[in-house]
């Protein structure tokens, strides 16, 4: 399968697929060092998301993964480890868009609402998801990689429309959230690097022109989840600056894979065992 094939079938997989008070959302871009010894214990941790979320080519799926890909190895799974939470629930799924956290996947995953898994009992609930809404990331990348001249207008015209749609179904899946557990920490994770801040690599294929927009499209949904964190009250860690050279053309000191991915090291264009390690270390500062 190719780099672009495996990033489209994951678009299509699910279908179309103590609270913090604050009167903003905080926008959370710490020293993705912490320790165990620097964040608190929680008891029942429930983790929500996309593909970024849920690991597929990493090692080990869960037995309960299913066409959801998700890996024992993805940062939910390792931030758990970090915080010793005595109850853990992963049921983030590759292709997800924001609407199946509220209702079931409708594609191969079959998946059910994801928020079923929240109750009025769990104290930490972390999402990550925008990124398939209307086939996002996998339309602007195959636009990108194609020779016909469409990467930058895509970037340009359609990325916004539908950021314009993702920033109030992100609000409302995060309400809903914070309804189904209000005493709990729930907290909107942004996407790893993917693309280097100027220029290209031969790892991405795609031309230093077309990466540009790739990086506009990355930056502009960034903004679009911070703002929906800070509409919806909750906070939102940002992972650009921790990512920050650690994108694909990064060689060894990568955190997401370019279009042809390593062994059981993550998908193409999906984060790499180093880029799941480095969420949990990010997440985990900011609690």
């Amino acid at each position: 399968m190719s780099a672009l094939a495996a990033v489209l079938v994951l678009s299509g997989c699910a279908g179309g697929a103590a609270s913090r008070p604050a009167s903003a959302s905080a926008t959370a871009t710490p020293s993705p060092t912490a320790t165990a010894a620097a964040v608190p214990s929680v008891g029942s941790y429930v983790a929500l998301g996309d593909s970024f979320t849920s690991g597929p080519g990493l090692a080990n799926l869960r037995d309960d993964s299913g066409f959801c890909l998700r890996s024992d190895h993805n940062w939910p799974t390792l931030l758990a480890t970090t915080l010793g939470a005595t109850r853990f629930a992963d049921v983030s799924c590759a292709g997800a868009e924001t609407h199946d956290i509220g209702q079931p996947a409708s594609g191969l995953t079959g998946a059910p609402p994801q928020i079923a898994a929240v109750s009025r009992d769990t104290d930490l609930v972390t999402l990550g998801i925008g990124g398939n809404d209307s086939g996002l990331f996998a339309s602007l990348i195959a636009a990108c990689t194609r020779d016909d001249s469409t990467c930058g207008s895509y970037a340009r015209d359609t990325v916004p429309s539908i950021l314009d749609q993702t920033v109030p179904a992100v609000v409302d899946a995060l309400q809903d959230i914070t309804a189904a557990a209000p005493d709990a920490t729930v907290v909107l994770v942004g996407y790893l690097r993917i693309m280097p801040e100027s220029g290209t690599c031969r790892s991405i294929g795609i031309s230093a022109a077309d990466a540009s927009a790739l990086v506009r499209a990355e930056e502009a949904l960034d903004g679009a989840l911070q703002l929906a964190a800070r509409d919806a009250g909750v906070d939102f860690v940002s992972l650009r600056a921790a990512s920050r050279g650690h994108d694909a053309c990064a060689g060894a000191e990568a955190w997401t894979n370019g279009a042809a991915p390593a062994d059981r090291d993550g998908i193409a264009f999906h984060p790499r065992l180093a880029g799941m390690r480095a969420v949990a270390r990010t997440v985990a500062a900011t609690l």
